[in-house]
């Protein structure tokens, strides 16, 4: 039976997932399903509709004790969990969709899958592993064939509409945003070491791509993970095709740097790293684009947004430089104009003065809070970095504090998946 004939029957028919192979998801994507759901997302049905039956089918599937048996598909198990629940994934993925061409494209997508388990189950991982894991480490996580529900652009426009990001990373983009920030991270109001006024409590400060940089650099060969994770992203958000271009030709640009990230450490808690349960950065402590801060006269203030607080576990009071607790709500602008920051900019960057340095893009913003919280309240954010602590428990060297790329998470999860059966 070949790869599509078994994809077309059954979603979690997989005999190979650990082998290392990877099939050209492009060969896996066939047949009407690959556009229902999008043309679903995109059509006239009121979305109440949409979610309501989407509801319906996961109210059904929470009740099926089958979507908790060992699938294939799943990531490894764990001392604190065994993976992450596919009900509740789809669930929060629904709940906290960026915007509602999201919320049609995760119904849609839930609603294509019409009550399957198998089919259910195979949404959840590959939205686990094509959109979770790259925001959380670098690529997609291991050989398994991503859901024709969840990629449905994937041949006609993704996979043939996209060029790769330049593998050469543009190089004043740090100091760039650095500048626009004010050599200054807007949440604790800590200053980049060198730029600050005298006095002032200064600290290495590190810039933050909203969109991890990998997930551009892809093949051209249109085979390459990366594209799975770009057809996710454009639906989820509700791109078309240029616009999703337009963002990836953008990475190195500070329209896609959220802030600067403070990274010092308090009662053994490293406030830096995206993603990480203890981290302060705009993944972790993620911008709120719905909530901007009023005027007096009842205007919004532009480019302005909340930071709210994830994780199981409540941050400790962070202080900014002088102590006081760190901002909650943070507003961009170019600082980089203002003259008591040209005081402090480095010699070497003076020639950037006159370089254009964007604000954050809004709806990058707007997927960075939704990704943030799916990983959080679905619990996959202890479930991968329990693959790197399993892994380092099992006596293998964990080969990077980030996930660098899709080979080296496949070795590491065959390495536990076969020290789970050996076990």
């Amino acid at each position: 039976m070949t790869d599509t004939h078994r994809r077309s029957s059954s979603f979690s028919d997989i005999s190979d997932l650990f082998s290392g192979s990877l099939t050209p998801v492009s060969t896996l994507l066939n047949g009407s399903q690959l556009t229902k759901a999008a043309n679903t997302a995109k059509g006239s049905k009121p979305t109440q509709d949409l979610v309501d039956k989407a509801e319906r089918i996961l109210a059904s599937f929470e009740q099926d004790q089958n979507r908790l048996v060992y699938h294939q598909s799943n990531l490894p198990r764990s001392k604190t969990y065994n993976w992450v629940d596919p009900h509740v994934l789809l669930k929060v993925m629904l709940e906290n969709a960026p915007n509602e061409h999201g919320q049609r494209y995760v119904a849609s997508a839930i609603g294509e899958c019409d009550g399957d388990t198998s089919a259910l189950v195979d949404l959840s991982n590959t939205w686990l592993r094509y959109l979770l894991v790259p925001f959380k480490g670098n690529r997609s996580l291991a050989s398994f064939p991503a859901s024709e529900a969840a990629t449905p652009t994937y041949n006609m426009e993704t996979a043939y509409g996209l060029d790769p990001h330049p593998s050469n990373r543009e190089p004043s983009m740090t100091q760039l945003v650095r500048m626009r920030e004010g050599y200054q991270c807007p949440f604790t109001e800590y200053y980049h070491k060198g730029c600050a006024p005298p006095d002032a409590k200064a600290l290495s400060l590190e810039v933050a791509h909203i969109v991890k940089r990998a997930i551009g650099v892809f093949d051209t060969t249109k085979h390459d993970r990366s594209l799975v994770t770009w057809d996710i992203i454009r639906n989820y958000v509700g791109w078309n095709a240029q616009r999703t271009q337009e963002v990836l030709e953008k990475l190195d640009t500070p329209s896609m740097a959220c802030y600067c990230n403070t990274i010092f450490n308090m009662n053994g808690i490293v406030l830096r790293g995206p993603l990480n349960q203890w981290s302060v950065s705009p993944l972790y402590m993620p911008l709120h684009p719905d909530f901007p801060q009023l005027k007096a006269n009842g205007e919004l203030v532009p480019d302005t947004y909340e930071v709210e607080e994830m994780g199981h576990n409540q941050l400790p009071p962070i202080p900014k430089g002088d102590a006081k607790p760190a901002n909650r709500q943070i507003t961009f602008r170019d600082r980089g104009t203002d003259p008591t920051v040209q005081k402090y900019i480095p010699q070497s960057d003076k020639k950037l003065i006159t370089k254009p340095r964007p604000l954050p893009d809004p709806e990058l913003i707007s997927l960075h809070r939704a990704i943030c919280r799916v990983l959080h309240l679905s619990g996959a954010t202890e479930v991968i970095d329990s693959i790197f602590r399993d892994f380092g428990e099992n006596g293998q060297q964990v080969p990077s504090a980030k996930i660098r790329t899709t080979d080296e998470l496949d070795l590491m999860i065959s390495t536990l998946a076969f020290s789970a059966l050996s076990a």
